[in-house]
């Protein structure tokens, strides 16, 4: 032994003790983590997802695909596409996958080190060749390896959290596009007829001057409107063919699927009363997914810190059996073999680096957690703000505008029959309509797109990334506040100590 010693082997005993604790890991499938976010999916959004693996319910989901393509597309069917066929969500479930092959690493032991010697004398007559071989474990990975399950369970469960909310996230984003684009088709059947009345204007200009009953300014004024008009009408159908498109992606359609589905010409109308909007800023804290992910890095971080400050204090132990052999001349091979070990010994590096990181982690996430839960309140205020004023400017363009500007065209319309107005003023009641009803879409847009925001928030997550300044006090986000600094203290992160969610 001594300066011969080049080999180490574990204890039988700490060895298959060792194999049959990491026999026990977890499974490598990231079926049941997936199942997770399909639900909490389903709960949100009331729509399935499926993570496309050639299975026969893969073919089913494609299947259904083709069906909702072929009939006329809602804001819902056009989302539920979304979610079974585009290709950036598919690949945002391999980080589940991800996240449960780091779970499974986590359980696993570190491999055994295998090494060997061979020494020959320098003078042949000394004798045969000194053989060592050893085997040697890092015996005090059986007491972190509990530890280390803990924190990549944690990290798991906060990529479900993050991947849910990319889903929800897709899924307003499609019901968006929905709304741009049916709007879209809405303003080219009234630009449309913006450019038909110009042209009547133009014709009727051009009757009254060759009657001398006009000058040529009239002329070129209505001239000059039918231009604008044409202008108008081409950058709406430009818009609309960006909205599809848009709208394909979303989808993930290409090919012959970008081509066959077809959607309403019209927005419909607004739904319900205002009492419906009400409530929304507790809803939205409960269910918010942006808080859930940050009170599950706290928990994760709270682990990692666990792990850092004892592993910190107990220095790396190894373990094993050596056997070594030696042949003098004309002697037979002698054998040794007894227990050998080694020790890192923590004289520069005590851990303390690391267990300031950890601290500062913690807090900076508390923080986090902290201005999500007054952003969260504040986007919550101005969703339903927004979708207040919208829903008013729908309905006074519906009770009062639209009712007035259709009195004004036929009171005009009279006049005109009694020869009491001129064809021009006819023409500009009836622009001026047009315009009402233009406004009217812009409206209309604005509150459905105000209502997808409601739902995205409804669902648990911000839309467009949230927003909101205002600060919100209570005696239960104070606690929140400060519950890692006590969690620190005690070295452990609980989730039953992080059950804040109705108190920010």
């Amino acid at each position: 032994m001594g300066d011969q010693m080049l080999k180490r082997v574990t204890l039988p005993s700490v060895l298959s003790g060792a194999l049959l604790v990491s026999g026990c890991a977890a499974s490598l499938s990231p079926d049941p983590a997936f199942q997770d976010v399909a639900l909490t999916v389903q709960a949100r959004t009331g729509k399935r997802i499926v993570w496309d693996s050639g299975s026969d319910e893969d073919q089913r989901a494609r299947s259904h695909i083709d069906h909702l393509l072929n009939t006329q597309l809602t804001a819902p069917r056009s989302v539920q596409i979304a979610l079974l066929n585009n290709r950036d969500l598919q690949a945002s479930y391999a980080n589940i996958g991800v996240a449960q092959a780091d779970l499974v690493q986590a359980g696993l032991l570190t491999n055994p080190v295998l090494d060997g010697s061979v020494l020959w004398p320098y003078r042949p007559e000394a004798g045969a060749a000194q053989i060592a071989t050893g085997i040697v474990f890092n015996f005090i990975e059986l007491f972190w390896k509990r530890y280390k399950k803990a924190v990549a369970n944690s990290a798991l469960e906060e990529v479900k959290y993050n991947v849910s909310g990319m889903v929800i996230d897709h899924a307003a984003k499609t019901n968006l596009a929905f709304v741009d684009y049916v709007a879209s088709r809405q303003q080219i059947e009234l630009f449309r007829k913006v450019v038909g009345s110009a042209r009547a204007g133009v014709v009727s200009a051009q009757a009254v001057r060759e009657a001398g009953n006009s000058t040529p300014l009239d002329f070129e004024q209505q001239q000059n409107v039918l231009t604008k008009a044409k202008l108008d009408l081409a950058n709406a159908e430009a818009a609309l063919a960006s909205a599809r498109e848009r709208l394909n992606v979303l989808m993930g359609l290409s090919g012959r699927q970008t081509k066959i589905w077809r959607a309403p010409m019209r927005l419909p109308s607004a739904k319900g009363g205002t009492s419906l909007f009400d409530g929304i800023e507790r809803v939205a804290v409960e269910r918010s997914i942006e808080l859930a992910s940050l009170r599950q890095k706290i928990i994760t971080l709270g682990y990692k810190y666990q792990l850092t400050s004892r592993a910190s204090l107990i220095p790396d132990i190894g373990i094993g059996l050596e056997i070594e052999s030696t042949k003098a001349k004309e002697e037979k091979r002698e054998y040794e073999a007894g227990p050998v070990f080694d020790v890192t010994l923590p004289l520069f590096d005590q851990g303390q680096a690391k267990r300031a990181r950890g601290i500062m982690e913690i807090r900076q996430a508390q923080d986090q957690y902290w201005a999500m839960g007054v952003r969260v309140r504040s986007t919550a205020r101005l969703t339903r703000a927004e979708l207040l004023t919208a829903h008013k400017t729908v309905m006074y363009y519906q009770r009062a505008i639209l009712p007035q500007q259709a009195r004004l065209l036929k009171a005009t319309t009279q006049q005109y029959n009694a020869m009491q107005e001129d064809v021009f003023r006819l023409i500009r009641a009836k622009r001026e309509q047009i315009q009402a009803g233009r406004g009217y879409i812009d409206a209309l847009r604005s509150y459905w797109r105000a209502r997808s925001n409601y739902q995205q928030l409804k669902s648990g997550r911000l839309p467009n990334g949230g927003g909101g300044s205002i600060m919100v006090a209570s005696a239960g986000a104070e606690l929140c506040r400060n519950l890692g600094d006590g969690l620190i203290r005690r070295r452990f992160v609980s989730a039953q100590s992080l059950r804040c969610r109705q108190r920010i």
